[in-house]
């Protein structure tokens, strides 16, 4: 017996991540700092901004990470969510699940190369060097951030099969790095912040009516989520019963308080709606703290991208490999390297996928994104809900709510599905549905 689960153990990815790796890996899938937040600031009252920050998470990521905790640590291996769907409704409903995860996650993952090429130009910003095509002007260049979006997947795609614990420690490094530039900017701005005037910006609680909703709940929304994807990661967590729920909820917490404060603070220092953008963090750090500041801000930036591409390409794979091992698509796609034991063949195919995404326009790989991901987390409520209802012996380790008069809560998101859905533009509303017809084809060629 001993022999056979050794065996066994060498065909799956190693149990290599501790809680601080956890919570470093999770807060890059989550979060990855409050860079790229800035545009809620434009869409009306400073007042419902900061609001929607602070209930969203209780209709989204609090469920979301609740299911996750409970299903990851009862099923205790690599996969997530479509082997959730399995335990509930078998192998076809789990093919669906799987390849429909899997292709929201591989749109996400084409947004931080062009991110990270955005704060590396904003460096020479205000420099000499800020007219100059491969400085102040990068971003501007299509082969510019071409080749540099190539290079970076290059070097993410190497850390990934070198190994999960080395992706553990990279992303506690960069969730360092990309912190230090807020927690700077807070500890300096937060003593001028005069929170009355804030909340009455725009013409505060009242104007309700001039708030742009759907850029503002869709943005928010791509801020505060990803929990489901820690559920990639469940069967190389050490010690998961223990270190997994107070991961979940460390990284929630985390996430919340360092996308509060530095709007509060940006907040004050820009009065205006109209003149947030994405980056604006940067410009601020300078009336906050000076040139210094809004360099190490870009920085910051820069190390955001990479981390979140970094651990969002670990949880891709892994849920590509688990599909793989399970032989719903071939299995050439689940080959460990033989001393690593990463699955480079489905590391190296995901990024392949993503360099063809990487000169696709922002704006409408977020959409996308969000359109399908809001499916996918719904379709977990449901999964969760049948398994709660229909399978109750299933041995749990940790249980998310106390009783059944709870699921309501727990079904929240579903509501939230239909609400982006509906705010999205009409493009990208039938661009997803074709695309889910295109599973459903897919699986019934499949049966």
């Amino acid at each position: 017996i001993e022999n056979d689960n050794s065996s066994l153990s060498l065909k799956k990815p190693p149990r290599s991540v501790g809680l601080i790796g956890l919570i470093s890996i999770g807060y890059l899938l989550t979060s990855s700092g409050p860079y790229g937040i800035e545009l809620v600031s434009s869409c009306g009252s400073y007042v419902y901004v900061l609001l929607t920050f602070l209930l969203l998470p209780i209709v989204w990521s609090i469920p979301t990470s609740l299911i996750t905790a409970e299903l990851s640590l009862m099923v205790n291996d690599v996969g997530g969510c479509s082997l959730w769907a399995e335990k509930a409704f078998g192998e076809d409903f789990s093919f669906f699940v799987g390849i429909l995860s899997w292709f929201s996650a591989t749109v996400d993952l084409s947004l931080y190369a062009p991110i990270f090429v955005h704060y590396l130009s904003n460096i020479f910003i205000d420099t000499k060097y800020e007219n100059y095509t491969w400085c102040g002007k990068l971003s501007e260049c299509y082969w510019c951030t071409f080749l540099i979006s190539i290079v970076l997947i290059i070097i993410v795609v190497a850390i990934n099969i070198w190994g999960t614990e080395k992706v553990g420690y990279f992303g506690a490094i960069f969730s360092i790095v990309l912190l230090i530039p807020f927690v700077i900017f807070v500890c300096i701005g937060i003593g001028k912040v005069q929170l009355g005037e804030i909340l009455s910006i725009n013409g505060g609680i009242k104007n309700i009516g001039g708030v742009k909703w759907n850029i503002l709940i869709i943005t928010v929304l791509w801020s505060i989520s990803g929990y489901d994807q820690l559920g990639q990661l469940a069967g190389e967590i050490k010690s998961a019963k223990r270190n997994y729920p107070i991961g979940v909820f460390a990284i929630i917490i985390i996430s919340t308080i360092f996308y509060i404060l530095p709007l509060i603070v940006g907040m004050q220092f820009e009065r205006d709606p109209d003149k947030w953008y994405t980056g604006e963090f940067s410009n601020l750090a300078v009336l906050v703290g000076g040139k210094w500041l809004e360099i190490l801000m870009s920085i910051g930036g820069m190390a955001s991208a990479i981390g979140g591409f970094l651990c969002s390409l670990k949880a891709t794979s892994n849920n590509f490999y688990s599909i793989s091992e399970r032989g719903l698509i071939p299995k050439f796609f689940s080959k460990l390297l033989p001393k690593r034991r990463t699955p480079y063949i489905a590391i190296l195919f995901n990024a392949a996928i993503v360099s063809l995404f990487i000169s696709l326009p922002f704006e409408s790989i977020l959409n996308l994104d969000m359109a399908i991901y809001s499916i996918v987390i719904a379709i977990e409520c449901v999964v969760y809900i049948k398994l709660y209802l229909y399978n109750p012996n299933y041995h749990r380790p940790y249980k998310a709510i106390p009783n059944k008069w709870f699921l309501p809560y727990l079904a929240s998101p579903i509501i939230l599905t239909i609400t982006i859905f509906i705010f999205l533009p009409l493009t990208i509303q039938w661009n997803t549905i074709v695309f889910i017809t295109i599973i459903i084809l897919l699986v019934f060629f499949r049966y």
